[in-house]
């Protein structure tokens, strides 16, 4: 069984199903109003998607890449919303103490956004292969009993917007798989379906086995998508390459961050050694001038 909170209630909850299950179900995350107008604004770019020719989805699977820039609701509501910002804070933040001769200083580097797409699963679209989505980052794991701290890369989020059953391809997961070593290998008959009301979302860890299924159903099921990363890592997706300064600038400080226009303590990921923000502002507050980063 897949541990089901209510969006009110404390982090720590959502926090300690993730330790145990590897994910967990966030009831009432979002509005009807959100999800459905949040389909509307990527609908044109399902529309136009042509179909996959590999292995990774499905024919019937129409997909919107560059998803903060075409939806402000998944940008500014679903990705930014609180829980889902906390809990990868949590899982994904570095924190570490470093010396400038025997001055000792403790920098802390925030997550990024690793991906984001809305993924539509059509009508006889089969199941995805079984796979964890921190094989990117070339993640090891190592088997435990219990969750040990800092061993996962990416924390998702997985806001559905429709009701998700077992016809319609429901997410498929393995609870407790995140502890598994890399020589045990998963099996369908693990699979069970994380089915969801509307206005529920999912989040889970990187390390979680986890598919698509089978659509067995005649109608889609569209569903947005999001990791994070931790913030000295490279991200899955650079869609901000095709994103302009002013589009940046619409977004809200945390996207801002999370899509890397702040630099990471100490001095990582600069422009003209300098925390990229700057390309942000007005043209006669650009010129700021050099410091140490870690010291502004």
């Amino acid at each position: 069984m897949v541990e089901r909170i209510d969006v009110t209630e404390p982090i720590d909850n959502f926090i300690t199903a993730l330790k145990k299950d590897g994910l967990v179900i966030v009831k009432n995350f979002a509005s009807y109003e959100d999800l459905d107008n949040s389909l509307k604004e990527v609908q044109p770019y399902l529309d136009n998607d042509k179909p996959w020719e590999g292995k990774l989805f499905p024919p019937e699977t129409k997909r919107c890449f560059r998803l903060l820039a075409r939806s402000k609701i998944v940008r500014e509501k679903f990705f930014s919303h609180p829980i889902y910002q906390e809990v990868s804070e949590y899982f994904l933040n570095r924190t570490t103490t470093n010396y400038y001769d025997d001055k000792p200083t403790v920098y802390t580097t925030y997550p990024l956004l690793s991906m984001a797409m809305t993924m539509a699963i059509g009508p006889n679209a089969k199941a995805q292969r079984i796979h964890r989505d921190d094989k990117n980052h070339h993640a090891t794991h190592v088997k435990s009993n219990e969750y040990v701290m800092g061993n996962d890369v990416l924390v998702g989020l997985m806001v559905p917007t429709c009701k998700t059953t077992v016809e319609n391809a429901a997410t498929q997961v393995i609870p407790g798989s995140h502890l598994w070593g890399d020589e045990r290998p998963p099996y369908r008959d693990e699979l069970i379906s994380a089915e969801l009301e509307k206005g529920d979302a999912v989040i889970l860890l990187g390390s979680l086995y986890h598919c698509g299924a089978n659509n067995y159903s005649d109608t889609i099921r569209p569903m947005h998508i999001l990791f994070q990363c931790p913030g000295v890592y490279r991200q899955e997706e650079v869609p901000w390459l095709t994103y302009t300064v002013d589009q940046v600038k619409t977004y809200s400080k945390l996207v801002q961050q999370r899509l890397g226009y702040v630099s990471s303590a100490p001095n990582l990921g600069w422009v003209d050694l300098k925390s990229p923000d700057f390309l942000l502002k007005d043209e006669k507050d650009t010129d700021i001038g050099h410091k140490d980063l870690d010291e502004a």
